[in-house]
């Protein structure tokens, strides 16, 4: 790590000050060499990450930190709620991704250490082997004003009061009613002992889109009443699987569509952070309901459908096009 000033870096205490304007990318290219993953500091705090082999620089100022209810804060907001992350397990942030939707990550105790060696980036599979915890960092999108959005029927706080570290967003454009919610989140939230979420309690179908093969033991926060089914599909794997990925999605369609209307319970679809792989299945619902089902009061625009993951999800983006 290299700090951009010369005073010196202290450990135990990680400034809250305002990040102090915008880093230069031309000032950053003479510092790092382009083959590195380096954090540069401004008054102890994180400033910016050059990603090896990528364009250009990803600037901590411009970031929004992704987590809990699948809101996002800047980063200046979000960092005592990183601190008190940290002490509980080691934080992970992806900061970027590969080409097939699969995440790249930081140690952020790394990223706040006092050290000149590069920083680790780690791949989504490694992550995967580890007990930590995960959050997402992006550049700041600003978006021009636009109408607000219907959010739909489903409105019932008392089953998703959205509890400390939880990460999942209801679809209530796709949902049934009180028990028949179409959930979307991370794996994290649903594989936590400490989710007390009731609408939990419900779910009869899990949906993973990260992983092929998988034991629906791991989710802790469902399954208190019935233990639900589970589908498991690597969605970043399909562009190599040909003609059978209609067929696969088509299932998966089908069987969301069953369970919420036919079993009467609840679905969570989910990949590692439940913003991509995901919420691409999600989107692919809205498509099935509209077409196959013939429920044409559901959009079937894909940027408008993509639109409306984002009102109560505002980290989702397109991940396949």
């Amino acid at each position: 790590l290299k700090p951009v000033n010369s005073k010196p870096i202290n450990k135990t205490k990680i400034s809250k000050n305002k990040l102090c304007g915008k880093v230069s990318c031309r000032a950053l290219a003479s510092i790092i060499p382009s083959s590195m993953l380096r954090v540069l500091f401004k008054d102890t705090t994180i400033s910016a990450l050059e990603l090896p082999g990528r364009t250009g620089v990803v600037e901590a100022w411009r970031w929004r930190v992704i987590y809990s209810d699948g809101s996002a804060k800047d980063w200046e907001n979000g960092q005592e709620d990183l601190r008190r992350i940290m002490n509980e397990k080691e934080v992970y942030i992806s900061v970027d991704q590969e080409s097939d939707g699969q995440h790249l990550f930081v140690k952020l105790s790394e990223a706040w250490g006092n050290s000149n060696k590069a920083l680790t980036l780690f791949n989504e599979a490694q992550v995967k082997k580890l007990d930590c915890n995960l959050l997402y960092a992006r550049p700041v999108v600003v978006q021009s004003a636009s109408p607000s959005i219907p959010l739909g029927s489903w409105d019932y706080p008392d089953l998703a009061p959205h509890g400390y570290m939880t990460n999942y967003s209801i679809v209530p454009w796709l949902s049934l009613g009180r028990t028949q919610a179409l959930i979307l989140s991370d794996e994290q939230t649903l594989c936590s002992s400490l989710s007390s979420e009731p609408i939990f309690d419900h779910v009869t179908l899990i949906v993973n889109c990260h992983e092929d093969h998988c034991s629906v033991s791991k989710y802790r926060a469902c399954g208190k009443k019935k233990t639900p089914e589970l589908i498991s599909h690597a969605v970043h794997r399909w562009f190599s699987h040909g003609p059978n990925v209609v067929a696969k999605n088509d299932n998966i369609q089908k069987a969301i569509w069953h369970h919420l209307n036919s079993v009467q319970g609840s679905v969570a679809v989910h990949c590692l952070a439940g913003i991509h792989r995901a919420a691409c299945i999600v989107a692919c619902q809205f498509l099935f309901r509209h077409y196959i089902m013939g429920h044409t009061q559901i959009e079937s625009d894909p940027a408008l459908i993509y639109k409306h993951l984002k009102s109560v999800r505002p980290a989702v983006s397109p991940a396949y096009l």
